[in-house]
């Protein structure tokens, strides 16, 4: 049942208070009307407790802004959500990416992420024997196909759902198509990633997948800390967890943590008990596609943002990962699916309690060692 307004309705108690749901919640479609973002379709979401996101349509179905009672969560880069037809992922040496990265979530893949690179593209047969790869791959700057939006009643529970189809293709290539599901439940405080990607071409084909979920001000600010649940090997995350300075450094740079869950759900949170009475950011994914994580943050002036990297492969070279047979191929037909969970937790006992879920030790707001 929705929790509204701190009130627990049916669905005939919200029917008979307003003659549509987007009174207070609901799925809205819009584009933006100017500047290098002309043209990008969109979809607001509103859960109606708090939480309201934006769903880059003509963006591989990414979010750009996430924000819990009108407070931004998310990062946002100089870029901004550039149209499509602006990126070219080969300039800058093959690091195109860095003129449209942008949000706080961008999909990096589908058959490639981390650095520029190049690889044998034997398994596409003889036609052509190099693939070029560009920085964090093509898939982000990709157009979806709006597969529908709306909402959905289960009894006395709604889910809020949109969904779209997303599709790298290349003559003598990859054939690969993802389709996204995200759902909010009415009242909720969270969303939901469902992520099906199939090879539906008919050779075998890479396929590497990264979640670039980026993190920035003011969530992001002194006294943030990030908190790691036991699934977690906490090794090369000393310079990580701890608080973040209290403004942005001139000579700061970036910094990348390898993180190493263990099997099944793994769970981390961003938190801020300082903002609005306490504020925080959770992540789960399943290790079982996902096994590996990284962080990148970088805190120098104009970027300051704190990255959490879901991976299907380790932060390790394209040649390297090659060589040791280490990139996960799809075969003709094969389909993987990947799931993810985002909840935002407000107030001291929510906080505290996520606390104790992830038995993760309260942070002392210090600003944390530097480590590359």
């Amino acid at each position: 049942m929705p929790r509204i307004l701190g009130r627990d309705l049916s669905r005939r108690d919200l029917l008979r208070r307003t003659g549509r749901l987007e009174q207070f919640a609901g799925v809205t479609a819009g584009a933006y009307a100017d500047g290098p973002e002309c043209g990008v379709r969109y979809l607001d979401l509103r859960s109606g407790g708090g939480i309201e996101l934006r769903v880059l349509i003509d963006r591989a179905f990414d979010i750009g802004e996430l924000r819990a009672d009108g407070i931004s969560l998310g990062w946002r880069s100089a870029n901004g959500f550039r149209a499509p037809g602006l990126h070219r992922a080969e300039e800058d040496e093959g690091a195109g990416l860095l003129r449209s990265l942008d949000g706080f979530l961008v999909t990096c893949g589908l058959d490639h992420v981390r650095g520029a690179a190049e690889g044998s593209a034997a398994h596409f047969g003889t036609r052509r024997t190099r693939v070029r790869y560009p920085l964090h791959g093509r898939i982000h700057a990709t157009p979806a196909r709006l597969v529908g939006y709306g909402e959905r009643w289960d009894g006395e529970d709604c889910v809020l759902w949109c969904e779209g189809e997303t599709r790298q293709t290349m003559l003598y290539g990859e054939t690969l198509v993802l389709r996204r599901r995200i759902e909010v439940p009415l009242g909720g405080t969270g969303l939901s990633i469902r992520d099906r990607v199939e090879n539906a071409g008919f050779r075998p084909t890479p396929h590497m997948i990264l979640y670039h979920v980026n993190l920035g001000w003011p969530l992001l600010d002194e006294g943030t800390a990030l908190a790691l649940d036991g699934a977690f090997a906490r090794a090369d995350l000393r310079g990580a967890i701890g608080g973040a300075p209290a403004a942005a450094d001139t000579t700061a740079g970036d910094e990348l943590f390898e993180a190493g869950p263990g099997p099944g759900e793994a769970a981390c949170a961003v938190i801020n008990e300082g903002l609005a009475g306490g504020l925080a950011v959770e992540l789960t994914f399943d290790t079982a596609t996902l096994p590996n994580m990284q962080i990148w943050r970088n805190l120098s002036e104009g970027i300051y943002v704190l990255a959490v990297e879901p991976a299907n492969h380790p932060a390790a070279p394209r040649a390297d990962l090659d060589r040791d047979g280490r990139v996960r191929h799809l075969a003709p037909g094969e389909t993987v699916e990947h799931r993810l969970r985002l909840t935002v937790h407000r107030g001291p006992p929510a906080i505290a309690a996520l606390r104790a879920r992830l038995a993760a030790p309260a942070g002392d707001g210090a600003a944390p060692p530097r480590e590359g």
